[in-house]
């Protein structure tokens, strides 16, 4: 489990962007702010998956 929550987490990112860009009435300055912080975070949970792999192969 403990190897598989990045891409946990980073699947119900991505799930709860394309929810917010389908129910959103307003694009504002919120709505850009919650949308980067989740691209954000997919950003980093893929940067820790690589970061195992690698230090798994050493």
């Amino acid at each position: 489990m403990k190897k598989n929550l990045p891409l946990i987490v980073i699947i119900a990112s991505t799930i709860l962007i394309i929810v917010n860009f389908i129910m959103s009435d307003e694009i504002d300055r919120g709505f850009w702010m919650s949308t980067l912080s989740s691209v954000l975070i997919i950003i980093a949970m893929i940067s820790t998956i690589k970061a195992n792999k690698k230090k798994e192969e050493n």
